[in-house]
Formats: structure tokens, sequence, C-alpha cells
């Protein structure tokens, strides 16, 4: 999409029920780095839900966490490390980067935190792709018994497999 757009689109840190939202649809990104990820925490009726949504998607990241002596190592990517890029591809627009800092501020990361995850390298191990729609396995308000809700639930990726598609697509979607 372009950090530009993924950083308008970016509706987490204010509390959004998808973590990326566009016109042409909505993303929920789950990360994991459980050693087997059969499951996925949703922490609301209205994550999975796309009422009034053209396309949307669940898209889980697999990564391998490694706490290192020496952030010289090489091995995987850390948060600092992520910020700093994605500052660096945001420099020739200036109001997409300030909405970027905004955004972080509002995540509660702070630059002079910075040096406490500095140790903290992550590596992708998988990504997994998701249509929801019709038949998904959710949990949706509609469908909540009178007095229910709040609700959050484990959600079995092997249920979700029929739904998987691939990231060009949900990109072609957005």
């Amino acid at each position: 999409l372009g950090a530009e757009l993924a950083v308008a689109g970016w509706r987490a840190p204010q509390g959004a029920h998808q973590d990326f939202q566009l016109a042409s649809g909505a993303v929920e990104v789950k990360t994991t780095t459980a050693k087997q990820p059969q499951s996925v925490r949703i922490t609301s009726e209205r994550q999975l839900d796309e009422a009034g949504i053209p396309a949307l998607f669940l898209h889980v990241v697999v990564l391998d966490e490694r706490e290192l002596e020496s952030v010289r190592s090489g091995i995987g990517e850390g948060l600092p490390d992520i910020v700093r890029n994605l500052r660096q591809q945001l420099q020739r627009t200036v109001a997409a980067a300030e909405d970027f800092e905004d955004r972080l501020l509002d995540a509660g990361y702070l630059e002079a935190d910075a040096p406490r995850y500095e140790n903290r390298q992550f590596t992708l191990r998988r990504e997994h792709t998701f249509r929801v729609g019709r038949g998904f396995p959710r949990l949706v308000e509609t469908n909540l018994p009178a007095g229910v809700g709040d609700v959050s639930y484990a959600l079995s990726l092997a249920a979700c497999e029929p739904f998987a598609t691939s990231i060009e697509d949900m990109v072609a979607k957005l």
C-alpha cells in the first residue's frame, strides 16, 4: 500500500475496531510469537464484523523473538529499527510523518523508551491472510444474545483455512 496510505489507515492506536481502515476495506492484524500459533485472540465482537466494510481481512503475523546482548548481531529487527525505517520513508510527506508521530504517541511509544526495546529482535516466520465474510468463524454483535457483549475469544487458525487468501489479493482489494 505504501507507507503514506498505511499511516493514513492505521487506526489501532485510536481504539478503532480494526487496525487499518481504508475506504475500500479494513485489516485486523494479529501478531504472535507462539511456537505453534493455533489460535489468535479476538478482543471484541466488532473486530471481525464486516458490516459496512467493502472488504475485511484478518492478517496474522508469526514472529520469532530473541533477546540479544548486542543489536549488532544482525539477527532480526527491533521496534526502534522499524520506527526509524518508517520515519525515513515518510520524510517526503510532512502530513504523513506528523500523523505517524501522533499515532506512535497514541500507542504509547516514546522515543525516550527506544533503548528498552533495542535488544528485542524479531524475525518473520510466516504470515497468514484470511478474507472475512459469510461463513467465517467469528462472533459478531448482531448474532449475540440480548445482554451479551464485550466478548473476547480464541479463534482457531485451522478453522480459518477455507478463507485463506494471498497478501497480494488483500492489497489489490484495499
